[in-house]
């Protein structure tokens, strides 16, 4: 039953969503760590396009000038949340999309200094994954992540004639957090609990103590600054 309400939602989206996915190769030349190193594209031959679909599937509508890893040109990035792909713009005006497996870390340069990067992680079935993610806080213990959200609903044809048609849409839901030991042997980022029964689980034998931590300061899981002080009182045990 699972899989067929997953197939019919597919097939709904793609009735309602056009989308160009033929792809070439295109080829960056870049100087990093001092050797040169070539960075491969994949290269869409048109953007894709969202048609009758309300909302954006973007994290930012507009591409936004980036500093890519050790690039010395300046890239126009755009963050697809709904491919969960990132794409730029070349010189030739055709939009490229990085492979996710790859490292990335992406300073954007529209003046609000906000850091992108791809990591690995487990998604729900423990299926290994790649994408990217908004760095937050990092020290010399961890790095705490933001992964925006967004939520699909399909078109609703109308039963009958006294109603109408409600397209499909795009809205952004709450954003998950993930953080990274920077020690730990596990690939990628975790991702943080909302409920505090299950986030303190992550702390298996300091819980205890991370749990009184949290009264004693009133701390709250869903703000930045809360999250940062609990995991920097757990890496200080």
């Amino acid at each position: 039953m699972k899989v067929s309400k997953y197939f019919k939602g597919l097939l709904v989206l793609v009735l309602s969503i056009t989308s160009i996915s033929i792809f070439g190769q295109a080829r960056v030349t870049v100087r990093q760590n001092g050797a040169n190193t070539e960075l491969y594209f994949n290269k869409a031959v048109k953007a894709p396009t969202y048609n009758e679909v309300v909302g954006s599937p973007y994290l930012y509508e507009e591409f936004v000038p980036a500093k890519v890893n050790d690039f010395d040109m300046t890239l126009f990035v755009r963050f697809n949340l709904y491919d969960d792909s990132i794409e730029f713009k070349g010189e030739d005006g055709k939009v490229y999309t990085m492979p996710k497996s790859n490292e990335y870390t992406i300073k954007l340069l529209n003046g609000s200094n906000k850091i992108f990067e791809t990591h690995g992680f487990k998604d729900a079935e423990g299926e290994i994954g790649y994408t990217f993610f908004e760095k937050v806080y990092s020290d010399d213990d961890f790095g705490l992540y933001i992964k925006a959200v967004l939520l699909y609903t399909p078109v609703k044809l109308a039963k009958n004639s006294f109603e109408t048609n409600k397209p499909a849409k795009f809205k952004k839901g709450k954003a998950d957090f993930f953080y990274l030991n920077y020690d730990a042997e596990t690939l990628g980022v975790v991702k943080i609990p909302k409920r505090e029964k299950q986030f303190l689980k992550i702390f298996e034998e300091h819980s205890s103590e991370v749990k009184d931590f949290i009264k004693k300061e009133g701390l709250d899981l869903k703000e930045t600054k809360d999250l940062i002080r609990i995991l920097q009182f757990y890496f200080n045990q």
